[in-house]
């Protein structure tokens, strides 16, 4: 194997594959990127077993060949360089020698058929879906899927089709339920009773779409999920398992509608939940004709209060909620206003955006 490459893009194609590599290196190997070299191309792949990326770009090669090189190791050496091109080859003890300019590297490696064998990701069959919107799904649902390693079907998001060529992306941690639907795809793919995205993939799904164009392509095959993009490849192990019915736990007659400024509600709730109890984070909402106070009261620290504009006439309520909860969903909001639709102290409250339904965010109350 003997090639050379710009530093510039090499090092971008390293950091995007360096998240993906297993961190605990339980098995060796796994802690390696696979570099190969074909048709004036080098391809660099990592997994973890569970995630897998492949990033391809162009090269001067005058031997083809693979290798596996560490991914800490590889990325910090590229890192330090100047900006000059580089000569990679491979030598007779299978070590690497890596010249740019005046610096000289020698790096041990690792054979590269004891590496895990990649899927073919060219014979699938892609949907065009649009990157902007599965952007904006994954960022208002991510947050609140749960962390309960003895939950595991519900530490993903779930993607499911709807009916006019509507999908919808969930998520759920037993506390909060955060849905969001749109058209993503001009065909919708066959997805039967839907699929669960873990979060690692989901991570580094958001990040290949960053940096794609205005589509994407994805296919579903198997239990795994593959995404094209540009000149990258990803490869994600769905969560095998039946995501929980939550519909039923979307109130239907929250009867209270308080109309408030987004910005406003943020700003207060973060000041008022500096003396929230530091495990519960509860604040108490208390809302009455045209004002939302909000309160906390924590017994070794203090007391908060903050009263805001409301648009709201009818019976005051107070009701308790975990203001991290409130906070993590107002962080992806964008609308200047918000509806907060409540029915009682003891039942789930429902966070939208006015004048945009596709974004559904329940709360579930607790005790102050």
């Amino acid at each position: 194997m003997n090639f050379t490459i710009d530093r510039s893009p090499l090092l971008e194609a390293l950091q995007k594959v360096q998240s993906v590599v297993e961190k605990k290196n339980t098995i060796q190997i796994l802690g390696n990127i696979l570099c190969s070299v074909k048709n004036q191309e080098l391809s660099l792949c990592a997994t973890d077993l569970e995630v897998g990326i492949r990033v391809t770009l162009p090269i001067d090669a005058k031997q083809e060949g693979k290798i596996t090189l560490s991914a800490k190791h590889f990325l910090d050496i590229v890192k330090e360089l100047p900006e000059k091109k580089l000569s990679i080859t491979r030598k007779d003890n299978s070590w690497i020698e890596l010249i740019c300019e005046k610096s000289r590297f020698n790096i041990v490696s690792l054979p590269a058929d004891q590496y895990p064998a990649f899927p073919e990701f060219e014979d699938k069959n892609y949907y065009e879906g649009r990157s902007d919107s599965l952007m904006d799904m994954i960022d208002r649902t991510h947050f609140a899927t749960s962390t309960d390693a003895t939950r595991y079907h519900i530490n993903g998001v779930f993607l499911e089709n709807l009916e006019s060529k509507l999908m919808r992306m969930t998520a759920t941690d037993g506390h909060r339920l955060s849905f969001v639907d749109y058209e993503v795809f001009l065909t919708n793919p066959e997805l039967k009773r839907g699929i669960i995205i873990p979060k690692k993939g989901l991570s580094e799904f958001r990040k290949l779409l960053e940096e794609s164009g205005p589509t994407v392509g994805l296919a579903f095959e198997r239990g795994y999920l593959f995404v094209k993009s540009n000149h990258a490849h990803l490869f994600v192990r769905l969560i095998d398992g039946e995501y929980p019915d939550y519909r039923p736990v979307i109130p239907k007659n929250n009867n209270r509608t308080i109309k408030i400024d987004r910005q406003s509600f943020n700003s207060a709730l973060k000041r008022v939940s500096l003396l929230a109890n530091e495990k519960s984070r509860g604040v108490k909402l208390t809302v009455q004709n045209n004002s939302l106070v909000i309160s906390s009261s924590n017994p070794d620290m203090g007391e908060a209060r903050e009263e805001i504009d409301a648009e709201y006439m009818g019976d005051p309520l107070e009701i308790g909620f975990n203001s991290k909860y409130l906070l993590e969903c107002l962080s992806v909001m964008k609308a200047e206003k918000l509806e907060f639709m409540l029915k009682d102290r003891l039942s789930p409250g429902i966070l939208r955006e006015m004048n945009q339904q596709n974004h559904t965010y329940v709360i579930m109350p607790m005790r102050i």
